[in-house]
């Protein structure tokens, strides 16, 4: 999928920083190509790739190939504490504290996902 997905943190309704050592963290293992200069990692994990824009404070996540690297993109968020933002579907969130401090717009629709699988589900659903 080559739609972008953004992943962020928020408190009571505002972008909150934190989150990207650790998802870099989780992440190093699997990266084959890095520019740091643009804060760019391609990432191989499983039946597939991921290019991720990382910095201390949110990630871009694009043309996602396969379904395990959502199981990797899930795991990062969930560790970071932030919310997924695929653009055009839901706002997925890891932790059901997370909706409280969701901005207002983005908690209108509203998923709770806890695995790749369960995102994939949300991101195929008409």
């Amino acid at each position: 999928m080559s739609f972008d997905v953004y992943f962020q943190r928020f408190k009571d309704g505002d972008k909150a920083s934190g989150g990207g050592e650790i998802v870099r963290q989780i992440l190093q293992p699997f990266i084959v190509r890095e520019n740091p200069e643009q804060n760019f990692a391609l990432v191989e994990y499983g039946d597939g790739s991921v290019d991720v824009y990382l910095d201390g404070d949110s990630m871009l996540a694009n043309h996602v190939g396969g379904e395990k690297p959502w199981d990797l993109l899930v795991e990062g968020a969930r560790a970071a504490d932030w919310v997924i933002l695929p653009v055009g579907y839901p706002t997925c969130i890891t932790e059901e504290t997370q909706r409280f401090h969701l901005p207002e717009g983005l908690d209108q629709y509203v998923s709770f996902v806890r695995s790749g699988e369960e995102l994939l589900q949300v991101l195929r659903s008409p």
